[in-house]
């Protein structure tokens, strides 16, 4: 990874938003859990951990080409949150809310507003790898969701047929 390359990035993606949010760059997220990007709102800063996203990127795509791309992506998606108008009231609904599901639900509306900034921020610059990201991002809510059970079970059976 090109360490210039990557910041760089991170300032064409973050003067794009016309955003002043602070983004650190770090290699990994402490804890077991592969996160390659995180939004605090405590302190309005974004922590980017490279060498997670390495990781998803090599995942996701069996390769680090579109790497470059990876973080853009994940980048937008966080200033998402960042920029949410809604993220206060959802994050204090989320946490007074203890059933699966209903949780399920506010993460998803969370996600789902962060992706819609990402979309709009970076239109159409690489459909492929945003909506890979993004679809991938999303699929664990949808799965735990009985509403999206019927559109889960339909793409499964358009893949394997």
């Amino acid at each position: 990874m090109n360490r210039t390359l990557i910041e760089d990035t991170v300032t064409d993606v973050l003067a794009r938003s016309n955003s002043k949010i602070e983004v650190v760059l770090e290699n990994l997220f402490p804890g077991k859990r592969l996160i390659g990007g995180k939004y605090n709102l405590d302190d309005n800063r974004i922590t980017l951990y490279l060498g997670v996203l390495e990781q998803q990127c090599e995942l996701l795509f069996d390769s680090l080409e579109p790497f470059q791309e990876y973080v853009r992506v994940v980048l937008a998606h966080e200033l998402g949150h960042a920029h949410d108008p809604e993220l206060e009231y959802l994050s204090n609904r989320l946490s007074s809310i203890r059933g699966k599901v209903s949780r399920t639900r506010i993460s998803l509306r969370l996600e789902q507003n962060a992706w819609q900034y990402a979309d709009d921020l970076l239109r159409g610059e690489n459909p492929i790898v945003f909506d890979t990201i993004r679809g991938q991002s999303l699929s664990g809510y949808y799965e735990v969701l009985p509403e999206y059970a019927r559109y889960l079970a339909a793409a499964s059976t358009a893949t394997t047929a």
